[in-house]
């Protein structure tokens, strides 16, 4: 986590400056928020939808002294709350046994994880597998940005082949068999609504998407075409595949 000095960490707010998702104390110390580990990018995910719609936490306030490092601390502090998210996440991620941490967070328990902020205004999320090409795929993306222009956020789940597609000299069939395998996930990232981050609509088929590997939040066209077995743009982690939504049931479904 990229980081300033300032006094002290307290209430925890985020904000959009410079392309990055910028979270700090009302005392002053700042950083770029991103995920912790290569395991933690779900979490981070969440963590950062809860911070733009102002539910982040107090954290403890260190002692003054000659050696206080605020913004440090609060990196510490956000990093101890990823951790704790995925950790409760994952706990019932397989029903009564937990979902491996080495794996991330389990899709579903991403979706109770957002259930549960947004529960004050009746709104459940849901994980939906996408195909992301075609008319479907293109009344996905209307939804999304349905939700996004009433304030609700969306996870998009992402990935790839176990191998990315190469040239000529990419090797072995057992290589290229790979390169041809049914797409894993990989990645969580999260679709941000404009009034949010203080910004327009991005226009049809487009949304602002922060990546936690980063820390950025970056302007996608979701209706782009893209190399479906090579390297995918950086607002998806580089993965060149969407393959489920974390997003608010329809009303007369919730």
């Amino acid at each position: 986590m990229s980081h300033t000095e300032g006094p002290g960490p307290g209430p925890v707010r985020a904000t959009v400056h410079g392309s990055r998702l910028r979270v700090g104390s009302a005392s002053g110390a700042t950083l770029t928020l991103t995920q912790c580990d290569a395991t933690t990018c779900g979490a981070a995910s969440v963590l950062a939808a809860r911070l733009l719609r102002g539910l982040g936490p107090v954290l403890p306030t260190p002692s003054p002294g000659p050696g206080a490092l605020p913004a440090r601390d609060l990196a510490a502090g956000l990093a101890r709350l990823q951790r704790a998210l995925k950790t409760r996440m994952n706990r019932d991620g397989l029903g009564a046994l937990p979902w491996p941490g080495r794996l991330g967070s389990a899709p579903w328990s991403v979706a109770a994880a957002m259930t549960r902020a947004w529960q004050q205004a009746g709104t459940v999320y849901e994980l939906r597998p996408v195909r992301d090409e075609g008319q479907r795929w293109q009344r996905a993306v209307e939804r999304v940005r349905a939700h996004l222009s009433q304030g609700l956020p969306v996870i998009l789940l992402t990935g790839g082949p176990l191998l990315p597609r190469g040239g000529d000299r990419a090797g072995s069939a057992a290589r290229r068999a790979l390169a041809l395998a049914p797409a894993v996930p990989r990645h969580y990232v999260l679709a941000v609504p404009w009034t949010l981050i203080g910004s327009r609509d991005p226009g049809a088929g487009r949304a602002h998407v922060y990546e936690p590997g980063s820390g950025t939040v970056r302007v996608l066209d979701l209706l782009a075409l893209r190399d479906r077995r090579g390297t995918g743009p950086r607002e998806l982690g580089s993965w060149p595949r969407v393959l489920a939504l974390i997003a608010p049931c329809p009303v007369d479904d919730a």
